[in-house]
């Protein structure tokens, strides 16, 4: 039963991040391109996989996700370059593209959010076995090899200059070593996940808004960096993006209390 728990919420994960994908995408893509689905639902096996494995074993919380959710930001950013290295430029990066996919996407929504909701539809066995070695390893060749070949067939694909490069390599060891730190303290307690109204509130409206996006906001297709996405939705999608980020924020920082995931 354990076992099935964690696949079951790592599955709803998964679930979510391509409801996610689709909101900007659009239901047209997924029938215009399905073998794409199929890459993208390996990518995100793969990353929950991993991820909720490092939560039950380290009981990990909200701010780590957020960290985690960065690092893999950073990571797949120099695997498959995108709106990272697009002008206007510091240090060779584009910081608000930067800030803006790790933080709110991959922190925030794709990783607190995630697993808020994921907890709440198929609640985690903390208990549950954790990940081999050759799980582990299966799950890194998984998800390397599909970023490498959505890389050989991407257009568009920014420049990346030798200092964007050293700068995301510098961020990606500094956040590891963090990490790192983290990960060897000792924590034998978990946060008991308790459902928010809020939280609640916020992760409905969000599922609805991406619902309708990806079914109703499918015109104006472009190429966006190396993504080909529909404007409207794109539109809607960040600014929806940046409202949830902004109200989980506010409302963690008001109660003070970890958000369970």
């Amino acid at each position: 039963m354990a076992s099935r728990s964690r696949w079951r919420l790592i599955l709803v994960a998964v679930i979510f991040n391509l409801l996610f994908e689709y909101s900007m995408r659009g239901v047209n893509d997924l029938l215009a391109h399905p073998v794409l689905f199929l890459f993208l639902f390996g990518v995100y096996f793969a990353y929950f996989t991993m991820l909720e494995d490092l939560i039950a074993r380290y009981r990990l919380g909200d701010y780590h996700l957020i960290s985690l959710g960065f690092f893999f930001g950073l990571v797949a950013g120099l695997i498959l370059p995108s709106g990272f290295f697009t002008p206007p430029l510091f240090l060779g990066v584009n910081w608000g593209n930067m800030l803006f996919i790790n933080l709110v996407w991959w922190g925030i929504l794709q990783g607190v959010l995630t697993f808020y909701i994921a907890n709440r539809v198929a609640p985690r066995d903390w208990n549950h076995q954790l990940l081999s070695k050759k799980g582990w390893c299966i799950s890194l060749l998984l998800l390397v090899s599909i970023l490498l070949l959505f890389r050989l067939k991407a257009v568009n694909m920014p420049r990346v200059s030798l200092s964007g490069f050293l700068t995301i390599i510098s961020l990606s060891i500094f956040l590891f070593l963090v990490l790192k730190k983290e990960f060897e303290k000792k924590r034998k307690e978990y946060l008991i996940f308790k459902p928010s109204r809020f939280m609640d509130l916020t992760a409905t409206s969000t599922i609805l808004v991406f619902t309708y996006s990806a079914l109703f906001l499918t015109h104006n297709q472009i190429m966006l960096s190396i993504h080909r996405v529909n404007m409207p939705a794109v539109r809607l999608v960040s600014i929806w993006s940046i409202i949830v980020a902004t109200m989980v924020t506010t409302y963690r920082l008001y109660r003070r209390k970890p958000i369970p995931i």
